[in-house]
Order: structure tokens, then sequence, then C-alpha cells
């Protein structure tokens, strides 16, 4: 850009090789319709680069005005388009480049001049849409599916219905964050990236909260074993106690009530550590399961 603006500001006050003072000597060299005129037109000519030089390029714009209004040379539209160009007026500076090609006799610039026309129209119209943006302004739309009464929102922690924002709402640029929430459901939540003249739009779904259970896997293994260790220490009490009431002291049948039962007790322990660490186990198997 600033190569292209070195390089037409060169065309402008070189006139593609001609010295800074071409313009000038162009209405010397033009007809003479009388000598108050042109030393008028020649004084607003070198005010005019002079106040180009220094970047007033408004008051360059009114002296080249006064210097065309005087003596009409087609120099002049140039240097007119080159400081509307700098005060960012393109249609201006198109305008007078178009007059320039109009009014000069087979222009040896004609090529460049159109293909800086074809630029400075680009321009024009990324400037046309940036105004357009900035005139428009952001806007955020957020569209809530159920029951859009019951919906409260909050757009930058502050507290709005869905309602109001179901059509677009004029925000700033910048990110925003959407918080979407309902009595029953789950909290939505979002953060929306608004862009400098556009609209942002946010469709929000909510769902029921997740429920868990637990899921207990089966004791079938655990009874079974607790069941037998019962029935050991229940049948072993049995010969415990007959082994008691024997009428005879030390004989046979003594002697093999108590062996029974002692062994059902020490069967019943052992199936009672079994059924202790099977329910561990079967406890360890439980699942835990979602629910709505």
């Amino acid at each position: 850009m600033a190569c292209r603006l070195a390089v037409a500001l060169a065309i402008a006050l070189g006139g593609l090789g001609v010295p800074a003072t071409a313009h000038a000597q162009t209405v010397a060299d033009s007809p003479a319709p009388a000598g108050s005129r042109i030393d008028e037109a020649q004084r607003h000519i070198a005010a005019g680069l002079q106040q180009f030089r220094q970047r007033d390029y408004s008051a360059a714009i009114h002296e080249f005005e006064l210097a065309n209004s005087a003596v009409p040379t087609p120099e002049l539209w140039f240097n007119l388009s080159r400081a509307r160009e700098m005060l960012l007026d393109y249609r201006g500076a198109i305008d007078d480049l178009r007059r320039y090609l109009r009014d000069k006799v087979d222009p040896p610039d004609r090529p460049q001049v159109e293909l800086h026309i074809t630029e400075l129209e680009r321009l024009d119209e990324i400037r046309r849409a940036a105004l357009a943006r900035q005139t428009v302004g952001q806007t955020i739309r957020l569209q809530v599916d159920g029951d859009v009464g019951a919906t409260t929102v909050l757009l930058d922690g502050r507290a709005m219905h869905a309602s109001a924002l179901a059509s677009p709402t004029p925000t700033t640029e910048g990110s925003h964050r959407v918080e979407v929430s309902r009595p029953g459901m789950q909290p939505w939540v979002a953060v929306v990236r608004v862009r400098a003249g556009e609209s942002a739009g946010v469709f929000s779904s909510l769902s029921s909260p997740t429920m868990y259970r637990t899921r207990s896997a089966s004791h079938v293994a655990s009874v079974v074993l607790g069941g037998l260790g019962l029935v050991a220490f229940g049948v072993s009490g049995y010969f415990g106690i007959r082994a008691a009431t024997e009428d005879c002291n030390g004989c046979r049948a003594q002697w093999d009530a108590a062996r029974d039962s002692d062994l059902l007790l020490g069967a019943g322990a052992l199936l009672a550590a079994g059924a202790a660490v099977a329910f561990v186990i079967e406890r360890a198997s439980s699942t835990t399961v979602t629910q709505r």
C-alpha cells in the first residue's frame, strides 16, 4: 500500500517523468486567456503542491480547484485525484482520474491510470462494506427449544427472558457468555463470539438432568454358603448335645457324637468364611447405571 501510494504520488508530482512543476508549466504553455488568470492558476498550483507535501490534503484540494477554475488543465484532475485518495475519498479520486483520461490528449500513462482506477474501485468497495457494517452494528439472537416462557437466560450475567432474545438484539463486539436454565432441566452454557457488523445466532437445546442408581449384583453364592454354614452349626450343636447326654462315659457312641460335632463346627466356620468372601466379591461387582 505504501509502495503504491509512493508510486502514485510520484506520478502526481512528477507526471511520469515530467518534473513536479510540469502541471504549472502546462498552464503556461496553454493558450493564454489572460496573464492574470495564468498567474493566479500558477500560484494556486504551487500552493496546492506545497499543501500536499505538508499532508494538508483538504487545503491542497481547495488550491487545485481554484487553479482549475482559473485555467482548466487535465493534470489538475490528476492532482485532485491524489489528494482525494489520501483522504480515503476513493469515489471522488476515481471520478477525477476519469476526467483526466477524458481531457488529456493521448495520455502516455493511460494503462497505469486505468490499473490504478481498478485498485481504487476495490478499495472503495471495501470501505463501503466496512461503513455498512458499522451502521448496522452487531446483534445476537437466541432460539430455545421447549417452554420459552419458563426459560431464563443470562447474557453476560444479566438476566433476560428467552423471548427477549428471540429477535436480533443489539450487542457489542467481542465474546458473550450465554446461560440458559429452566426448572427441572440441565443448565446450558455457551460463549458466543460476535464480530463487528455481524449477527450471531445461538440455538439452545435443554435436556433433563441425568440420574444415577446402583444395580446390585445377585448374592446367590454368599446366601447359599451362609445357609449351609448355619445348617452345619445347627447339626454340630445337635451332635454336641447328643455327646453330652449319652448315658455312658467315654463310650464309643459318645466319642462319635463329639467327633461329628467338631467336624460340623469346623465345616460351618469354613462355610461362614466362604459366605463372607463371596459377599464382598458380589458387592464389588455391582454396577452404576443411568436413568432419566
